[in-house]
């Protein structure tokens, strides 16, 4: 986010709940405020953090394990082992082994036992690292859900936008034929009171009129839907008085079909998350073919005891652990087959996904020529409409035609500027489409 629309989120967003300035703004400024403040791109940031500690979480596994067990036990009895007097015999003398009774004692009621152990894993470094390249293509994907969600608020971003400024121009059209129907009024009521028209011509007029302020009150209506839903999509107060800059029609550089294959294949977030999964499901098999390996580790532990018997107070230990399922009643098999099936999936998913972006950018790519076509034709009609103007402005002041005639054609060229401006943008919409589509971010 640039310095501009930086100090724009400063200055011209209050705290919630109070009424916000007026916000001046571009369609880039607009676009990259949007990805920067837009609630569910906010969201989707969030959710990269999470798959990042996940995968943080996995490579903790690689390392050694230090783990402490301590127990304190207290039991209510203890065998003790009882020598008699001269259980070892007599000897010369009269002198027996041993000379009284013996009680040896099996340790203490109560007992403390504490452990510190070193844990390496080996053979699980197998399943572990499978595991980690599933958690690190997780964060890619992700990052490419948050691109893609980019992409989808900027066309919406440029669909509000371009909205917004067609409607403004449609007002205008309405207003300036509301002003049409108002002199038409005016000549037809004069025309009855001179005896040259006739009643029903003003009710003419008067239906004219009402159509036409209609046509004002659903345009605002219209208006004020578009600016709520661009200022949702900014994240800025829903009552924001935002003032638009005029978009100026952009000619982009021509790419055949090839060139923009190519580009979607390796930029497009839909199709890179695709191969993200297709990685993810080879990691998986991996990890559950791992399960035929036994799980050994190595580890060293030192231990402190009080009331065990025949066990010194300070001890170490050290060797290695082996678990092994010899017979799991064919749940490896099955796990195995399962991650291979959904590799295959995967697969046929990825393979759907390029022939759907490829059919996207053909309509795409289609839809930005008709547009242009349309768009020469409309810049046609404005000439024409601006030329018809000024003809009845001319008329008008030599007195050949009615006020009503000259505000007709004014209401006609403003109507072929709305037209025209709704082709620019229609063409402008398209174009970003078609960079939706190829995976780059419009308007950036």
């Amino acid at each position: 986010m640039n310095c501009r629309v930086f100090a724009t989120l400063l200055v011209f967003v209050p705290a919630a709940g109070l009424a916000a300035d007026s916000v001046a703004l571009t369609l880039s400024e607009a676009v990259k405020l949007a990805i920067a403040q837009n609630r569910t791109v906010k969201l989707a940031r969030l959710k990269v953090q999470e798959k990042q500690e996940e995968k943080s979480s996995a490579k903790a596994d690689y390392f050694p394990r230090l783990k402490n067990e301590s127990s304190f036990v207290h039991v209510t009895s203890l065998e003790n082992i009882e020598l008699p007097r001269g259980a070892f015999g007599a000897f010369p003398n009269s002198v027996v082994v041993p000379s009284h009774d013996v009680v040896i004692g099996q340790g203490d009621l109560t007992a403390e036992t504490i452990g510190t152990s070193l844990t390496q894993p080996l053979t699980p470094l197998i399943r572990i690292r499978q595991e980690h390249r599933v958690a690190a293509s997780v964060v890619v994907a992700s990052r490419e859900d948050v691109k893609k969600l980019q992409n989808q608020v900027a066309v919406k971003v440029h669909e509000a936008y371009y909205g917004i400024l067609i409607a403004q121009l449609q007002k205008d059209a309405a207003e300036q034929d509301r002003a049409y129907a108002n002199s038409r009024l005016m000549e037809a009521q004069q025309g009855v009171r001179d005896g040259s028209a006739l009643n029903v011509d003003v009710l003419d007029g008067k239906a004219a009129l009402l159509q036409s302020e209609q046509s004002v009150l659903t345009i605002d209506l219209r208006l004020a839907d578009l600016k709520a839903e661009l200022n949702d999509l900014l994240g800025l107060p829903l009552d924001t008085q935002l003032i638009l800059s005029p978009v100026q029609v952009n000619t982009p550089t021509e790419l055949s079909r090839e060139e923009l294959f190519k580009i979607a294949f390796e930029t497009n977030p839909e199709i890179t998350s695709g191969m993200e999964t297709v990685k993810q499901a080879k990691a998986a098999v991996a990890s559950a073919k791992s399960g035929y390996i036994p799980d050994i580790a190595v580890f060293a532990k030192q231990s402190y005891q009080n009331g065990v018997p025949f066990l010194v107070h300070n001890f170490g230990t050290f060797g290695f652990v082996m678990n092994y399922d010899v017979f799991d009643f064919g749940k490896r098999r099955s796990l195995v087959r399962q991650r291979e099936t959904q590799l295959a999936h995967a697969q046929e998913n990825l393979e759907r996904l390029k022939e759907s972006v490829a059919v996207e950018i053909e309509q795409s790519a289609n839809k930005v020529e008709r547009t242009r076509n349309l768009l020469q034709v409309a810049s046609e009609v404005v000439r024409l409409r601006t030329e018809s103007e000024r003809v009845a402005e001319n008329q008008l002041k030599q007195g050949v035609v009615l006020v009503s005639t000259r505000r007709a054609a004014s209401a006609a060229s403003y109507k072929a500027q709305a037209d025209l401006l709704q082709a620019q943008l229609a063409y402008m919409l398209a174009q970003a489409e078609l960079q939706q589509t190829v995976g780059r971010t419009p308007g950036e």
